[in-house]
C-alpha cells in the first residue's frame, strides 16, 4: 500500500499538461481511485478503461496475493498499455510456483486465454505455468482439479496429466470415466498407443459406460483388441445406441455373425424389462424389416416408458393399422406425432372413418396442435367437408363452427387433392356459396376454393 501511496502522490502533483484529455484522463483516474473502499473495488478498477486508474488497481492487487488476484492480473498480462503489462508480469512471476497451484488451477481459464493473445509473448509465461503444474508433487491437487473441470480446461489438464504421468493406465481410467466426452474420446484414442493386454481392460470397462458417441468410438478401438469379437458384437447388435447398432451391423458379417440370427434368438427370450434392452430390439427390427409378432408389438405399445412407445410406431407395418390409430391416443406428444408422421402414408378410405370418429368424440378435449395435426392427415377437400358436416349437424354451435370454417377457408389458395372426386368437390363448393350469399361467410370465400 505504501508504494501505491507514493504513485498517487505524485499523479496528484503532476502539473496541469494543457492538454484537456491527458487532464481529463488524470481527474477521472483520481475520481476512481477515490471511489475504491475494498478488495472488490480494485479488482473492477483492473478492468477500467482509463489506464492510470487500470495501473493503480495493479499496483494495489500485486500486493493481495489470492486466486481471484491471479485471474485479474492475467487479464492484464495482455493490456494495450506496456507499463501496465510490465507491472503484471512482474506480479504474475510470483505466483509460477509450486505453493501457489491453488490459485493457478483458479485461474486456469485465463491462462489458457493467453495463448490466443498476441500483444505480448506469453510463451515463455505459459511453459512456466505449465512446468509448475507437472510437479510430481503436486499431481494430486491437479488430478482433483482434473476430475471436476469440464470442456477446454479439463482437455488442457488431462494433456499436461498425459505428457508426464509414469503410470498411464491408471490416468485413461480416470479420464475414460470423465464427465467430459471430449476428454474421454481423447483417453479412447491414447488407448491405442497401449499394449493390447493394458488396453483391452480400459476399453472393455469404457463401453459399458453411458454416452453413445464415445462408446461407438471405444469399440471401434475394441474389436482389433478382442481374440473373438462376437460376444461383443451380439451385444453391440442389440444396443440401445443407433450409432453402435450400425457399427456392429457392419463388423458383424466380417466375423461370420449374422444379426438376422442373433435378433431371432432374443425374440425367443421373454420380453425387455428396461428402457435399453427394448430400444435395442426394436431398433434392430426396424433396421432389419423384421416384422414382429403380435405379442411383441402389444407389450411394446403397452409399455409405460414413452420413447419406447415412440420406437414401436415405425416397426409397425401397414396391417397393424389398429396399433397406428391406437398411438394416436398416446398421452405423450412425441409418440403421438410419429403415429401422424406414419399414418400419412395410408389412403384416406382407411383412415376416415376413425379420423371422423376420432375428432367428432374428442374435439372439445383435443389440444389445438393435435385437432389440427388430425386434420392435416385430411385431403384438403374433405377437411372442408368435415367443417360443413360439423356447421349442419349442429346449429346450436353454428358460430363455434363457422369460426373455424372461415379462419380455415382464408388460409387457402391452392387445393391440391387427388382423392376427393370432382362431383363431391362441386357440391362443396355450391354449400360455400350458399353459405356466402347468406351472409354467414365472407365475401370472396367460393372464390378462394377455384
Amino acid at each position: 500500500m505504501k508504494h501505491l501511496k507514493d504513485w498517487l502522490e505524485r499523479l496528484k502533483s503532476r502539473p496541469v499538461s494543457g492538454d484537456y484529455w491527458e487532464d481529463r484522463r488524470r481527474q477521472e483516474a483520481l475520481e476512481a481511485l477515490a471511489a475504491c473502499t475494498g478488495y472488490g473495488d480494485w479488482l473492477t478498477l483492473s478492468t477500467h478503461g482509463n489506464g492510470f486508474a487500470r495501473e493503480a488497481a495493479v499496483r494495489e492487487l500485486s500486493e493481495q496475493p489470492s486466486p481471484e488476484t491471479l485471474v485479474a492480473l492475467l487479464e492484464r498480462l495482455n493490456d494495450w498499455v506496456p507499463q501496465i503489462r510490465q507491472l503484471a508480469y512482474e506480479a504474475v512471476q510470483r505466483y509460477l510456483a509450486p505453493e501457489h497451484v491453488r490459485a493457478l488451477l483458479h485461474a486456469l481459464p485465463a491462462l489458457m486465454a493467453l495463448a490466443e493473445r498476441q500483444r505480448a509473448d506469453h510463451g515463455p509465461t505459459l511453459a512456466v505455468a505449465r512446468a509448475v503444474l507437472q510437479v510430481p508433487e503436486l499431481r494430486m491437487d491437479v488430478e482433483v482439479a482434473f476430475a471436476t473441470r469440464h470442456g477446454k480446461a479439463a482437455r488442457f489438464l488431462f494433456t499436461l496429466l498425459q505428457e508426464v504421468s509414469a503410470e498411464p493406465v491408471a490416468l485413461l481410467r480416470m479420464a475414460l470415466a470423465h464427465r467430459e466426452m471430449t476428454v474421454r474420446q481423447m483417453a479412447v484414442k491414447a488407448c491405442k498407443t497401449l499394449p493390447a493386454e493394458q488396453a483391452r481392460p480400459l476399453l472393455l470397462e469404457a463401453f459399458d459406460k453411458p454416452g453413445a458417441s464415445v462408446r461407438v468410438v471405444v469399440l471401434h478401438a475394441l474389436l482389433p483388441l478382442l481374440d473373438d469379437t462376437r460376444p461383443v458384437l451380439r451385444a453391440a447388435l442389440l444396443d440401445a445406441s443407433p450409432s453402435i447398432r450400425a457399427l456392429a451391423r457392419w463388423a458383424a458379417p466380417r466375423e461370420q455373425l449374422d444379426a438376422h440370427s442373433v435378433l431371432m434368438a432374443r425374440l425367443h427370450q421373454p420380453h425387455p424389462v428396461n428402457k435399453r434392452d427394448w430400444m435395442g430390439l426394436l431398433g434392430l427390427s426396424h433396421e432389419l424389416a423384421v416384422e414382429l409378432d403380435e405379442s411383441w408389438i402389444s407389450a411394446a405399445m403397452l409399455s409405460g416408458i414413452s420413447s419406447v412407445r415412440l420406437a414401436a410406431v415405425p416397426c409397425l407395418s401397414k396391417n397393424r393399422l389398429a396399433h397406428r390409430l391406437m398411438a394416436l391416443s398416446d398421452s405423450a406428444d412425441k409418440v403421438f406425432a410419429k403415429a401422424v408422421e406414419h399414418l400419412r402414408e395410408e389412403p384416406w378410405a382407411v383412415l376416415q372413418a376413425d379420423l371422423d370418429m376420432r375428432l367428432d368424440r374428442d374435439w372439445y378435449v383435443l389440444p389445438p396442435e393435435r385437432r389440427e395435426a388430425l386434420m392435416h392427415l385430411r385431403p384438403r377437400w374433405q377437411q372442408l367437408a368435415y367443417w360443413l358436416r360439423r356447421l349442419d349437424a349442429a346449429p346450436q354451435e353454428r358460430q363455434h363452427w363457422l369460426m373455424h370454417l372461415k379462419n380455415w377457408l382464408s388460409q387457402q389458395y391452392l387445393m391440391v387433392d387427388p382423392v376427393t372426386h370432382p362431383v363431391e368437390r362441386t357440391a362443396l363448393i355450391e354449400r360455400v356459396q350458399q353459405l356466402e350469399s347468406a351472409g354467414l361467410l365472407p365475401e370472396g370465400s367460393t372464390k378462394r376454393l377455384r
